[in-house]
């Protein structure tokens, strides 16, 4: 089963040393031996363009936080810093057949026009919108990729850790949003996990895509 794996770690990488059924065939901050490691294991075209833009847009990111029965647009959202993003983690578990890749990235900030639709029972949707800025201190998002001798990130499921709550500002684009938004931050613990849930798997696959190797999808 990783047969191509096994002999590939054998004639070109150092392992490093771990529980028994772990093999690090790299330190995660070694880009060309992780590039190696997936292109060897996987249809990923190794040529890569080897960074991300300082600063990119999207322009429509619709999310959802089912929390608050809620629906979100954002609308010309620009992403900054995602090329501060580094490897956190890269190993494989033989037993579990299965590769873990994790990445940190500090200081995201994301911008764009909101819209806010939320959802009732038995009742139309209010609409909102706002002007928003969220700045996110650290952001670590692990992707689990399962036969680790036939590797496809773009099927695979992405987690992120919203290890501190961001610095954001909020500006309501008419008098109907500002009257409903709450001052209450209580629940925005809730909110982000809910809303990295849709951000994580944009952010890691333009990794993987743009630094280590390029499996040809998107999010």
């Amino acid at each position: 089963m990783l047969g191509k794996l096994i002999i590939f770690l054998s004639i070109s990488s150092t392992a490093y040393a771990g529980p028994s059924n772990i093999v690090r065939p790299c330190h995660y901050t070694n880009t060309v031996c992780l590039r190696e490691n997936l292109a060897a294991n996987s249809n990923c075209n190794p040529t890569v363009r080897g960074s991300i833009p300082g600063e990119y847009s999207i322009g429509r990111f619709p999310f959802e936080t089912p929390y608050f029965n809620a629906s979100y647009i954002d609308n010309n959202l620009i992403i900054r810093n995602h090329n501060k993003c580094v490897t956190s983690e890269f190993f494989y578990n033989v037993q579990a057949d299965t590769l873990v890749l994790s990445i940190d990235c500090p200081f995201l900030e994301f911008e764009s026009e909101r819209t806010m639709i939320q959802h009732f029972s038995l009742r139309e949707d209010n609409v909102f919108s706002y002007h928003y800025v969220g700045i996110y201190p650290l952001i670590r998002i692990t992707m689990n990729l399962p036969h680790a001798n036939a590797m496809d990130p773009c099927s695979a499921f992405a987690f992120a850790d919203v290890t501190t709550l961001p610095i954001f500002r909020i500006n309501p684009n008419d008098k109907k949003t500002a009257n409903y938004l709450s001052q209450d931050m209580t629940l925005l613990n809730i909110f982000e996990r809910e809303t990295f849930f849709y951000r994580a798997k944009q952010l890691i696959l333009t990794f993987i895509n743009s630094k280590i190797c390029d499996f040809g999808c998107n999010a």
